[in-house]
This record gives structure tokens, sequence and C-alpha cells, in this order.
């Protein structure tokens, strides 16, 4: 199976000529030449939302607005029609997860992940999270991270599946947070990066700021656990005319259930 994920970047005003509707359909070309099973998403603001559901008949969409007014991304999930999903579930990074716009006081916006169980075309199951971490301070980060830990655990006692976690962690390779995800000092389960794959893939930025940018912050994460084996990671780099899809780069797997 395929999987991406991809910081589609907020439509902010002050992007000028790399607003929203002036990139979307680089975004569009991407989604549909890559042809994804899942596709987690980033910063999707409600009329984002809508471009997309309208768009692309072949995915479900899951995920809530972080927020009912103000500051509403979402970290939606795409999953393509030929999947079952069983359940989905948005919750919030706080210490009242199923309150929408809860958030811990020292982050400065509400943070959420968004979960699916799904039962793939050959029948396998597995557990998908999708989230965007704190932009500002380590210590909300690892307190993010540490509430999908939770919720890891609790759902993995009881299915005991293969499970992926991606999304915008804004945290370098070489962070503790990244390592202590990858050495089950977090959670449970032991997970790997997918960029672990092609270790040449971590001096490469996932970040373009809108100038296919090489160098620089490398923030965007697919961790599969052990029992999925990675094939192929690619950072996505195309654009039309030096017009890019967003200021982050989509980051693409192809992985096989074992």
């Amino acid at each position: 199976m395929r999987i991406m994920t991809f910081n589609l970047r907020c439509d902010l005003i002050l992007d000028f000529n790399n607003r929203w509707y002036k990139r979307k359909d680089i975004v569009y070309k991407i989604i549909n030449d890559y042809n994804c099973d899942v596709i987690g998403t980033q910063e999707v603001t409600n009329d984002m939302f809508k471009d997309l559901s309208e768009n692309f008949d072949q995915y479900n969409i899951i995920g809530k607005s972080r927020s009912k007014k103000l500051f509403e991304e979402r970290t939606d999930i795409l999953i393509n029609k030929k999947h079952k999903i069983i359940e989905d579930k948005t919750f919030w990074l706080s210490g009242n997860p199923d309150k929408q716009g809860r958030s811990i006081w020292y982050s400065i916006f509400p943070r959420i992940c968004t979960t699916a169980l799904v039962e793939l075309e050959n029948k396998k199951k597995i557990r998908i999270y999708n989230t965007h971490l704190d932009c500002f301070f380590a210590k909300a980060r690892e307190y993010e991270l540490k509430k999908i830990g939770e919720f890891i655990k609790i759902q993995d006692e009881k299915e005991n599946i293969p499970i992926i976690v991606m999304g915008d962690f804004n945290a370098q390779p070489n962070t503790k947070l990244i390592k202590d995800f990858s050495t089950n000092k977090i959670n449970n389960k032991r997970f790997m990066a997918v960029q672990g794959f092609n270790k040449n893939l971590y001096s490469k930025s996932t970040m373009s700021n809108f100038k296919g940018n090489e160098n620089g912050a490398h923030i965007d994460y697919i961790f599969v656990s052990e029992d999925i084996e990675i094939e192929n990671v690619e950072i996505v780099n195309y654009n039309i005319d030096g017009r890019y899809p967003s200021d982050h780069y989509p980051l693409v797997a192809d992985v096989k259930i074992k």
C-alpha cells in the first residue's frame, strides 16, 4: 500500500502569491498522480476541506476541525474507498481529549490527532494516526505525543494490529522526541520512521518554504510498527514552473503489511 503525509499549508492571507486558490491545482495533481491508499493531511481549513471533498470522489475523508470558530485547522485522513473504514475518531491532545477546542496552557493552538481503524482491500486491518504537533515548544510536543502514545497503547491492547503514525511533528530527526518515539519510550510499541529506509533522506528538508529548498527543516514523518515492511520512500518536490503545492513537501512511502 502507498501512504502519504502532506502538510497543505493553511490558506494564509500573508502568503500572497501562494494562497490556496493559486496552488490547489498542484495539490490535486500530486494526489491524483500518486494514487495513494492513505493520505494524512495537516493545516486543512474548512474551505480547503470542502475543495478536497468536491474533487476526490475516490477517497473518504475523515476528521474534525480542532476549533469551532478561529484556527479551525484539521488533520484529515483521506482513505481510498477500496478500503473499509471500521471506525474513526478525532481526539484533542489535552486533559480532555473529547472536548473540541481544548489545549494545554503552553500550547497556543489546540492540537488534535485523527485516527481510523481500516480493513484493507485484502481484509487485513491496520490502525492509522495523523497529527500536527505544536510548532513552538518542545515541552508541548512531548506532552502531545505522549497523549497519542496513551491512545495507541489502549487501542493496541484490544486490536494488536499494524500501526501507522504520521504527520508534521515539528521536530528534527536527532531530537529527543523523535528518538524516544522510535525506541518505545513514549508508548508500548517500537516504531520506525520510513525515512530510515534511506537515511540520506534525513539530510533533506521536508519544507520547501514555497522555494524548492533542499536543505532545512526535516519535520514530517511516517512511522510504522515492526509488522510493516518499508519498500520505498520519496520526498516529493514536484512543482510547476517554480510554483509549489505547499510550504512542505509531501512524504510518500510504499509499504507491505506482513
